[in-house]
């Protein structure tokens, strides 16, 4: 036997780096004791990290559970308390924001942030571009619009690392919301049907005005000089706003949560509330969603689309909002204010040549008359044309920065545009909510062991 192999009987001494050996020392073990340290942990590492790991698990499940919780104080507060606002008369600010900017942060202080210098940068530029616009080449403007304009976007800023279970999770809380409006929904139709529509909570009565949220239609017949009323879900804005966040629900439905009854009910209840604006919504994002459908999921959807064309047509539903289909061409009525005249004010505001880089000035561009100016139309002809942009380009990057689902952001994208307004808060904070606050963990990548076989790193703490 020679002097150097080990037979488990006795341990050859260890060689120091001139081939001596040590006094005292055992090779096996020291050998043993130095191969930990150059491929892995040692014993007295091992024996940390596995006190440890525990620990940091419970952190991180406090993190996501914080994370949940921002998410559920959001989205109370962009339905619950959609209707209410806070400030002296002529500027009432919804609650939203505050409720916003409160639970982020408490999310920065106690979850986990993800810094994305891209999306400083980019709000950077919109900031000082836009401010640069409005002291240089402008004569008038509100100081108070221009403010709430930077504070209102300051939320997308900040991100959280959330894992798949989170973000899953705060989808159904949203899902779970919206199943109890539309309950109210329908509970509203079954009031106004046996004794009146009177008889409705309404707070527009229960509420001063001084805490409510101006200048919405809050309650509209579901035909002109039809004594029946379109069902707003009691605390939201306005029937259009029940029937948007109605649509979000059933997307999230069919590309998340694919519970099929919940999804027919949430269609149902979108024909129930008499507005077009959900239902233009869903028709844009069908074509989306179908590119996540199985094979079973797309059938069922379409099967269940072609029973609920039926009994529209057999209820008559079509004949009720029909007359908002020829309003495009018609000057003054909601569908030209929303979708003709916008384009029409970009046309002119660009004639200008300066309005490459100015505009007419925050809180300048025309108000009343029932128009309503998409977010880009009035970025664009208050700020200027590099300002709109570099505003749209902070939003996309925001909301495809490792986002859940791309599919879902760009559907949200075009709802914010062509059914969101810039200074609503309701509508840029629904995108925080849903999308831009979400960083995705990524899934941990197998490596290999020094021996050959796969091994899965351990997921981030």
């Amino acid at each position: 036997m020679s002097e150097g192999s080990d037979d488990g009987r006795r341990a050859p001494p260890a060689l120091d780096q001139f081939g001596m050996p040590i006094k005292g020392g055992e090779g096996p073990a020291r050998r043993r004791v130095r191969r930990s340290s150059g491929g892995g942990s040692s014993s007295g590492e091992a024996v940390s990290g596995t006190s440890l790991a525990p620990e940091a698990r419970e952190q991180d499940a406090v993190q996501q559970t914080v994370v949940v919780g921002v998410f559920t104080a959001m989205l109370i507060g962009i339905t619950v308390f959609q209707k209410i606002g806070l400030g002296p008369s002529g500027a009432i600010i919804p609650v939203i924001l505050p409720i916003a900017l409160i639970a982020l942060t408490i999310g920065v202080l106690f979850a986990r942030p993800v810094f994305r210098p891209e999306r400083a940068m980019l709000y950077f530029a919109v900031v000082v571009t836009s401010a640069l616009s409005t002291v240089l080449f402008t004569s008038a403007f509100s100081l108070s619009s221009i403010g709430l304009y930077f504070l209102l976007y300051l939320p997308f800023l900040v991100a959280f690392d959330t894992t798949p279970e989170t973000h899953r999770r705060c989808l159904t809380l949203f899902s779970n919301l919206m199943l109890i409006f539309a309950a109210i929904v329908w509970l509203q139709h079954a009031i106004q049907f046996s004794v009146g529509w009177q008889y409705w909570p309404n707070l527009d009565k229960l509420v001063p005005d001084s805490y409510l949220v101006p200048e919405f239609l809050y309650i509209q017949p579901i035909q002109y000089g039809m004594k029946y009323m379109k069902p707003s879900g009691i605390t939201f804005l306005e029937v259009s706003f029940i029937s948007q966040f109605i649509t979000l629900a059933l997307i999230v439905e069919l590309l998340f949560l694919q519970r099929m009854v919940r999804a027919m009910f949430f269609g149902a209840t979108l024909f129930a509330t008499f507005a077009g604006t959900g239902l233009v919504l869903l028709l844009v994002a069908l074509p989306i969603v179908f590119t996540r459908m199985n094979v079973r999921t797309f059938v069922t959807v379409l099967a269940t689309a072609f029973i609920a064309l039926f009994v529209a047509l057999q209820l008559q539903w079509f004949d009720m909002v029909a007359d908002r289909m020829g309003e495009f061409d018609k000057q003054g009525t909601s569908g030209s204010s929303r979708f003709i005249e916008p384009l029409d004010r970009v046309r002119r505001a660009l004639l200008d040549p300066s309005a490459v880089y100015s505009g007419v000035g925050p809180g300048q561009i025309e108000r009343g008359g029932n128009i309503f100016w998409w977010p880009i139309v009035k970025a664009i002809v208050e700020y200027g044309l590099v300002q709109g942009l570099l505003l749209y380009a902070f939003l996309l990057f925001s909301m495809f920065d490792r986002t859940p689902s791309r599919q879902f952001a760009i559907i949200l994208i075009l709802w914010y545009s062509f059914e969101g307004t810039l200074l609503t808060p309701l509508n840029p904070i629904a995108l925080v909510m849903l999308s831009s606050m979400f960083i995705l963990r990524e899934a941990p990548k197998p490596r290999r062991s020094h021996g050959g076989a796969a091994a899965v790193a351990p997921a981030a703490a």
